[in-house]
């Protein structure tokens, strides 16, 4: 993977948590009550552990594909910023404090 690359291939990954993220939190109570029928104590502890898994992935990916996506819009904005050959080519939107001290005296 290029660095080029690096933001275009986090923000599809974060779009990708996202979405499975949000599908679990819509579906998940449905789809495991529909499938899963425990009729013995093993199955209902295998139920129980199966839910906590669950419970924690639908608590876990929503945020972290909306973190990724931020990530990547974060990184294509440096990207972009230091795209300049010269440092001179780069845009200067704050100052060193001893820069700034040196323009006011």
């Amino acid at each position: 993977m290029s660095i080029e690359s690096m933001p275009r291939t986090v923000i599809l990954w974060g779009a990708g948590v996202a979405v499975v993220g949000g599908l679990l939190v819509a579906a998940a109570p449905q789809v495991l009550e529909a499938w899963w029928a425990p009729n013995t104590d093993e199955w209902y502890s295998a139920a129980g552990i199966f839910e906590i898994l669950i419970a924690i992935a639908r608590t876990v990916l929503a945020p972290l594909g909306a973190a990724l996506i931020a990530a990547g819009v974060v990184m294509h904005y440096v990207d972009r910023r230091l795209k300049g050959d010269n440092i001179a080519d780069r845009p200067r939107r704050w100052r060193w404090p001893d820069e700034a001290q040196n323009r006011n005296q």
